[in-house]
């Protein structure tokens, strides 16, 4: 899964965990495990932001892809 989430942010700027697990059809909790685990590695960033629902602002967390996870994509694919 992690390999995925690693292209699929490369062709996204930037998605939520919510998207990345329709996009993977796979269940939010494992995506965001899974995010959590690139996270650490350095693979990937997260972005915090505010989102207006009705008159009250919603955290939200939307994870782009870092140079090291870039480096790490293409190590991948050369495989």
């Amino acid at each position: 899964m992690e390999t995925a989430i690693l292209t699929l942010l490369e062709q996204n700027e930037s998605l939520g965990f919510e998207q990345i697990a329709l996009y993977l059809d796979q269940p939010p909790e494992q995506v965001r495990s899974a995010l959590t685990a690139l996270r650490r590695r350095r693979f990937v960033d997260v972005l915090g932001v505010s989102e207006v629902v009705g008159h009250t602002t919603a955290p939200v967390a939307y994870w782009r892809l870092t140079e090291l996870g870039q480096t790490e994509l293409a190590r991948l694919r050369s495989r």
